[in-house]
């Protein structure tokens, strides 16, 4: 009987793990702009110069914050999943792919980045555009007119933690209409 009680605590843990390890621990960022350049390297990679940028970015979240660009990317080893999304008067083209080293110009307002298609996506954060999700060509960034790209920014556990940590000081010791200030420097 006591071996019984073991299996079946193991068996309810092991789903409490499964359950709780696909929540998404990070956010999805939406950075936007206007005509983009992109230009093909040798190795397969690509460079995507996204101009006229907005120096903030939307943090999808409940509620959702707006944060200053150069928090989104502390470092240039920043290393992300993305869905980039050319409009054009043909309409929108989406792409799933792997942005790095970040390059952002405040005096131009241009992001660089460097990119590699996905070959396949296995996350939450971005599952919406995944379905929507073709392939990434010169031609169809010279067409568009407006770029849009959602950065998924994941936590390590200790980031997520302190920023959970955080926004729950600001929930208990500040009024409503200062606690958003708070929450904002909860995460950058």
């Amino acid at each position: 009987m006591k071996g019984i009680w073991i299996i079946i605590c193991i068996v309810i843990f092991s789903l409490i793990s499964i359950c709780s390890a696909d929540e998404s621990s990070g956010h999805k960022i939406l950075v936007e702009g206007g005509e983009s350049i992109l230009t093909e390297n040798e190795d397969g990679s690509m460079i995507l110069t996204i101009l006229d940028i907005i120096p903030y970015g939307v943090i999808f979240d409940d509620p959702e914050y707006i944060t200053l660009l150069e928090s989104v990317f502390p470092d240039n080893n920043t290393t992300m999943n993305a869905g980039v999304i050319f409009s054009s008067p043909d309409g929108n083209n989406v792409s799933l792919v792997q942005v790095s080293n970040p390059d952002y110009s405040v005096e131009t307002r241009n992001l660089t980045f460097v990119i590699h298609p996905l070959e396949f996506y296995e996350g939450s954060i971005l599952a919406d555009l995944k379905d929507q999700s073709e392939n990434m060509n010169s031609e169809i960034a010279r067409k568009a007119h407006a770029t849009r790209i959602f950065l998924e920014k994941g936590l390590s556990v200790s980031e997520n933690e302190d920023e959970l940590r955080c926004k729950d000081k600001c929930e208990r010791y500040n009024d409503k209409s200062t606690r958003f200030l708070c929450e904002m420097k909860c995460v950058i």
